[in-house]
């Protein structure tokens, strides 16, 4: 078994609806890039039996089962885009360090909302969550229900945001979607229905926002002259907006700013929200 992948797409398999929707848009990017798929199914054989041989039979059984669902999944691939490079592993490991390790070498990391593990009322699993809080790659968390697709939504939060947007430039371009660049800010000024004096001072904000998203799109636009690029500031919290501009989108790009550490998950509000109630498939990439 082979737990690391060559460079191209990764995409974590369970047996899952969410899973089984999210190789499916790994499959897709993957013609689009023209590169490799490579699923993992990771289960866990730490059952504890009462004796060794038992357990050798138990475990036996679990790999036996789990590479039937890897290959379920590779004969439903196969069959819907027969041209495509496809390899798979089944691993004996925890889910989320099985596709982190797989992913290593990796331009994308795709994986469903979540999967059969957690209750049904999860919006999002744990393994979505850590994949996305420590992947080194950009990492997409795909929902079963299928997105609108108008545009390509990337948030740009400030001047650091460049490469996060050039990775949505870099998507649109192979998708032939214009891109729509929302930059959202918290006014100072509080209450400016009860404070007309300072309804220039709100102004004065949105000018500076509007400069500092030029700042940021401008000369990475210049890298994708054949991209539509609509900028937007609103002013607003960040996480609901992006939430609710993302009904129109067929994918939202967000940047993980903070490195996260080994342990603990750290993706900041705004990402985290998103990851949890888009409409549409997230990236979140690593900045």
């Amino acid at each position: 078994m082979n737990s690391r992948s060559p460079a191209g797409i990764v995409a974590g398999v369970d047996g899952s609806p969410q899973a089984a929707a999210a190789a499916e848009w790994a499959a897709q990017e993957a013609e689009r890039r023209d590169c490799a798929l490579h699923l993992v199914h990771a289960v866990n054989t730490g059952t504890v039996t009462l004796s060794p041989r038992t357990g050798e039979a138990v475990t036996d059984l679990i790999l036996k089962n789990a590479q039937s669902v890897l290959d379920e999944a590779l004969g439903k691939l196969s069959a819907a885009h027969p041209g495509l490079r496809m390899t798979g592993d089944v691993v004996p490991r925890d889910a989320a360090v099985a596709v982190l390790n797989a992913a290593e070498h990796a331009e994308l990391v795709v994986v469903g909302s979540r999967g059969h593990g957690g209750f049904a009322s999860l919006l999002l699993g744990s393994v979505s969550l850590r994949v996305s809080a420590h992947s080194t790659c950009p990492t997409v968390v795909v929902r079963q229900t299928p997105s609108v697709s108008e545009h390509i939504l990337v948030a740009i939060r400030d001047e650091r945001d460049g490469e996060t947007l050039r990775f949505a430039l870099r998507e649109a371009e192979t998708c032939g979607l214009p891109v729509q660049a929302l930059h959202s800010w918290s006014p100072v000024v509080a209450d400016v229905a009860h404070a007309a004096p300072m309804i220039d001072e709100l102004g004065e904000e949105a000018r500076l926002h509007e400069q500092l998203l030029r700042r940021t799109c401008d000369p990475v636009r210049e890298e994708f002259p054949d991209v539509v690029v609509h900028m937007e500031q609103r002013a607003g919290a960040t996480a609901a907006t992006l939430v609710e501009a993302s009904r129109q989108a067929a994918l939202l790009v967000i940047a993980r700013h903070q490195p996260a550490p080994h342990f603990g998950l750290r993706l900041g509000t705004a990402v985290h929200a998103v990851l949890h109630h888009a409409h549409c498939p997230v990236v979140v990439v690593p900045c």
